[in-house]
């Protein structure tokens, strides 16, 4: 047998196990995986079933292992994730019963990037009685911007009195995705801010989040600081964030300053807000008190291809 015959036969084999090899790994992490998620199902009806009862029992199987101790934090945030007003005295318990909240900090001191990202998510649904803050408000403060809104939630969940404060220091301006993620801790009643200061503050974050609680809990009386901000913001952000806010509670957009304002923005955005209006539901008889023929013509349009009967018109002027 020649040599290169030698050298083909033994590559050729050398694929084979390699392939051989991989396939082998890839079912064992499929097995793995389909093993946690059954594991994590597991531990999830235990949580539930602990909150329900208000008492506090051992879970089963004992998360022994890393990997289980991980499968028990990750089934602890689907649950608080999903939950108003729990005993939070039952998952201390739990939690400092297999050291979740250590073995937690522990990772993420010891991991980098998304993955440290991830760890910092978990620990905003860990109760923790752990000096956490100091090391989260450090990370608050990296380049890393998913790190960084990571340990700003994680913040807002464990220490939510300091919550202007570390929005106000925070270094990056928030997203709408971020802004939502607040939003959600709102809801589930771990963060009681009022509105008023935020829509008055001078800070664009505090601002863009007051704007959103007033949109997501339909706040009508909000009407008159709405309209303040729109002729008084020098932020265009801002200001364009207050007109979908005050159209999403159906107020009126045709008094004479926002009018003003309006003449003064860019034609884009103004055929931008003509259109989303117009999905709304504002009549058309309404969109001709601030928009130009050209802009209300297309809106027509818009307005014709709907499927539906607009049964609510509200006016612009009143």
């Amino acid at each position: 047998m020649s040599n290169a015959a030698y050298i083909y036969i033994i590559f050729s084999l050398l694929i084979v196990l390699v392939f051989e090899l991989a396939t082998l790994l890839r079912y064992r992490a499929l097995r793995q995986r389909q093993r946690d998620m059954r594991l994590q199902k597991s531990y999830i009806q235990q949580i539930v079933k602990m909150l329900c009862n208000e008492e506090f029992s051992l879970i089963t199987p004992s998360p022994d292992t890393l990997r289980d101790r991980m499968v028990l934090i990750e089934a602890l945030h689907t649950v608080l994730s999903h939950t108003y007003g729990a005993e939070l005295n039952i998952l201390h318990e739990l939690v400092g019963r297999y050291n979740l909240d250590g073995f937690l900090l522990r990772q993420i001191r010891h991991s980098r990037g998304l993955r440290q990202a991830h760890y910092i998510v978990l620990l905003s649904t860990t109760p923790t009685h752990r000096p956490a803050i100091p090391l989260l408000s450090r990370y608050c403060h990296s380049k890393n911007r998913e790190k960084s809104i990571a340990a700003l939630l994680a913040i807002l969940a464990l220490r939510p009195s300091t919550a202007i404060s570390a929005i106000v220091l925070f270094p990056h301006r928030l997203r709408p995705l971020d802004i939502s993620r607040i939003i959600t801790l709102l809801r589930r009643g771990i963060l009681p801010i009022a509105y008023e200061p935020l829509l008055a503050s001078d800070n664009t974050n505090l601002r863009m989040l007051g704007l959103a609680i007033v949109r997501n809990f339909g706040i009508e009386i909000a009407d008159k600081e709405l309209q303040n901000i729109i002729v008084a913001s020098s932020d265009e952000r801002v200001v364009r964030e207050a007109l979908y806010t005050l159209s999403a509670l159906g107020r009126p957009l045709g008094r004479a300053k926002i009018r003003i304002r309006l003449s003064t923005m860019e034609a884009s955005y103004r055929r931008e807000l003509c259109r989303h209006l117009t999905r709304e539901g504002y009549s058309l008889a309404a969109l001709r008190t601030i928009f130009s023929p050209a802009e209300v013509a297309h809106s027509a349009t818009l307005l014709k291809s709907y499927k539906r009967n607009l049964e609510w018109h509200p006016t612009l002027n009143t």
